[in-house]
């Protein structure tokens, strides 16, 4: 080979190796941004998902979960299906079922379809047939009930319906009313609103069995005893005796926890179809068909008005005892006597 082949041949070379560092670069840019592009696109979908899955939460099945305060228990949960945004959020729940720890060994079991819960706060809410059990036999159904940790309470705003324990003879209370509250520390359940009730009662030692008609603007009831107390323009109906008062409580048989007694205070009406009689209290005796008029007791009958110190009533009110009488009779009824 010449050397100017040899020159030339050389300066083909070195001409191929510009081409290759200097021109070839160009040609593989677009792709290598491309590449880089698609890198950082598929980073920024891969933080979205991470972002959306924090915000949709984990789905758990077969929950079991606490809350306490301490070393005190408040509750203890089970549901079905649980969603989690995050931690320390709010979740919710579907097919609900919490059982509430009150004091002095009182406990509430409520069911539900859903609802929420708060683990920071303790507060829960269930929503959509909510049943809530006493451990002493009450049973209120409502739509929804809250759970207020801080007052810890269970508040239910809307209409509750109420069952109650049945006693040794199977007999209950059913109540309506438009609003629940219960609360832990003093056992006591109040129903508000508007509250409208009907209890089988037995009368005498034959045990007749009547039903009492109950009208009342709020009713409370103990989680750990039998007590019923209604309060605001109480109205209570028996066959064709009606009594009227400021408050109504209704006493059990401490042994067979059967109904034995209503006391009305605060200025009683009493009406049936022969007698009307006013007086401070009125106490019925129901084991005995005894019924006692004390606060200046007024009786009028047929025109007649007799009034002492007590009024005692048995016998369905044929039988009269006053202590103290002062009688007023009017003369009609006086010359029909001596006829």
């Amino acid at each position: 080979m010449t050397r100017r082949n040899a020159v030339i041949l050389a300066l083909l070379f070195v001409i191929l190796v510009v081409e290759i560092i200097v021109i070839a670069p160009k040609e593989l840019g677009p792709s290598v941004a491309e590449d880089l592009k698609a890198q950082k696109a598929a980073e920024a979908a891969n933080k979205s998902a991470a972002k959306d899955r924090g915000l949709s939460g984990q789905e758990m099945r077969g929950v079991h979960s606490f809350g306490a305060k301490g070393e005190k228990q408040e509750w203890e949960l089970w549901a079905e299906k649980a969603n989690r945004p995050k931690d320390n959020a709010e979740w919710t729940a579907e097919k609900m079922k919490v059982n509430f720890f009150a004091d002095n060994g009182v406990s509430y079991v409520v069911t539900g379809d859903r609802g929420k819960v708060d683990p920071e706060k303790k507060d829960l809410r269930i929503e959509g047939n909510v049943v809530t059990r006493s451990s002493n036999g009450y049973v209120f159904k409502s739509q929804l009930l809250d759970y207020d940790s801080k007052k810890r309470k269970l508040v239910s705003p809307g209409a509750v319906e109420m069952l109650g324990p049945k006693d040794a003879n199977g007999g209950d209370i059913h109540l309506n009313g438009g609003a629940l509250d219960a609360d832990f520390g003093t056992n006591e359940i109040n129903i508000t609103n508007k509250v409208r009730a009907t209890r089988k009662i037995e009368v005498g030692s034959d045990k007749q069995q009547k039903t009492a008609h109950i009208a009342a603007q709020r009713a409370l009831f103990s989680g750990k005893t039998n007590m019923a107390q209604f309060y605001g323009d109480v109205v209570i109906d028996v066959e064709t005796m009606q009594l009227s008062g400021p408050r109504a409580k209704f006493s059990y048989d401490p042994r067979t926890q059967q109904l034995d007694s209503m006391q009305i205070e605060g200025g009683v009406h009493v009406t049936d179809s022969e007698k009307f009689v006013t007086s401070g209290a009125v106490d019925l005796s129901l084991k005995n068909d005894r019924v006692v008029f004390s606060g200046s007791p007024r009786v009028v009958q047929n025109g007649d008005e007799l009034v002492g110190d007590q009024i005692v009533m048995t016998n369905g009110g044929k039988d009269v005892e006053v202590s103290n009488a002062r009688a007023q009779i009017e003369p009609d009824s006086a010359n029909k006597a001596r006829k």
